[in-house]
């Protein structure tokens, strides 16, 4: 019976893998998006960095142009603190997200690139700004 169910959930999630996508990101944040259709896409952010307190992101993407070999993405999102403490805002700021996801690997297209310019709109003062990231991807097929 359990490996009956085992099966049946492998199965099953095989064609929601198809749609997933995982990001780690260079500046400490792993990233997880699903793609709804061939033009959006929602992704979830969280920062993995011990230092500093735990943050995370959830954007939704349009995508803008699709070549074969990169796809570049227009978005909004919010930034949040879940388990903020006194001194942060549940929701930190606001940010606009321009993406372009690159597959260099013509024999590889599960891996890709991804550079990410965002600017943040903020509360407090001094805070608004551009933030920029790179990433390798991993595309589930």
């Amino acid at each position: 019976m359990k490996k009956t169910f085992f099966l049946f959930i492998i199965l099953i999630s095989s064609t929601v893998f198809s749609q997933l996508k995982i990001t780690g990101y260079f500046d400490a944040e792993i990233g997880l998006s699903y793609q709804f259709s061939n033009k959006i896409q929602v992704e979830l952010r969280a920062n993995d960095n011990l230092g500093i307190e735990f943050n995370s992101e959830l954007s939704l993407l349009y995508k803008i142009i699709s070549k074969e070999e990169y796809n570049l993405n227009l978005g909004f999102g919010g930034s949040t603190y879940p388990f903020h403490s006194e001194n942060i805002n549940f929701l930190e700021s606001y940010f606009l997200p321009l993406q372009i996801e690159i597959t260099p690997l013509k024999t590889v297209r599960n891996f890709a690139l991804v550079l990410e310019t965002a600017y943040h709109f903020a509360d407090k003062t001094d805070n608004s700004g551009i933030r920029n990231s790179i990433g390798i991807r991993y595309i589930f097929n």
